[in-house]
């Protein structure tokens, strides 16, 4: 199932990673001394069910959240060290996010909404737009660029979101619940997306999902469960 070179080298590196929140005056552990790598290449899959932290595991990697201790790689670089102007950097050029909710902006028509994270590390327009124009195609939306999020499919706008996740060629894509808002039909097309595009640019990604279709085409499936990440 796995295409990937065995010999790629670690893109995610977590290192005895604990978070926790305050919940009715006592300490809740949603992330407990959590370790795992994950290759360049690897489709990995997180399923768990609702509250048992796949999305605070998700925010940690992308440094959206910070962890109480331990340590976050992506390549070389130990993320939870740095300051909010760099983690900031990181997301825009390293890792690519699609969310269940799409977060378009409505006031931009689509091939907007894709280029703008491209313009907002300086890119030439045309360039950022030619990028934006040949990703809209893979993902099926090549004749949609001028329309506006709010006559699209929810599969539409999710199809948008990958796109936007890609425009900065990132090593990771993290992708939280990404077909929570679709209809079944509309969520299998969009997993098989989701998992064609990780594959033909060798990206590491991490979904995490309720959905059991995931199991079919992920290298590595992790339930997370008190805290842990438990295999098969």
């Amino acid at each position: 199932m796995s295409k990937q070179n065995p010999h790629n080298h670690t893109n995610i590196k977590l290192k005895s990673l604990c978070k926790h929140y305050l919940e009715a005056q006592s300490n809740v552990s949603i992330v407990n001394n959590l370790n795992a790598e994950f290759k360049q290449g690897e489709i990995v899959a997180l399923i768990g069910k609702s509250g048992s932290g796949k999305t605070t595991l998700l925010n940690l990697i992308s440094g959206i959240d910070r962890p109480d201790s331990g340590e976050v790689w992506i390549g070389e670089t130990l993320i939870n060290s740095l300051s909010e102007e760099e983690l900031t950097l990181i997301r825009r050029n390293r890792v690519g996010i699609v969310f269940q909710f799409f977060n378009l902006i409505p006031t931009l028509n689509v091939i907007e909404n894709v280029t703008l994270p491209r313009e907002l590390n300086g890119s030439n327009r045309v360039v950022a737009r030619g990028k934006a124009q040949g990703l809209l195609q893979r993902v099926g939306l090549g004749e949609r660029l001028n329309s506006y999020p709010d006559i699209l499919s929810g599969g539409e706008q999710q199809r948008v979101a990958i796109a936007r996740a890609l425009i900065n060629d990132p090593d990771v894509i993290l992708a939280d619940e990404p077909t929570g808002n679709l209809d079944d039909e509309t969520a299998n097309e969009i997993l098989e997306l989701l998992i064609a595009v990780a594959r033909e640019s060798d990206k590491t990604m991490i979904i995490a999902t309720h959905s059991s279709e995931i199991i079919n085409y992920a290298d590595k499936v992790y339930t997370i469960h008190n805290g842990n990440l438990n295999s098969g």
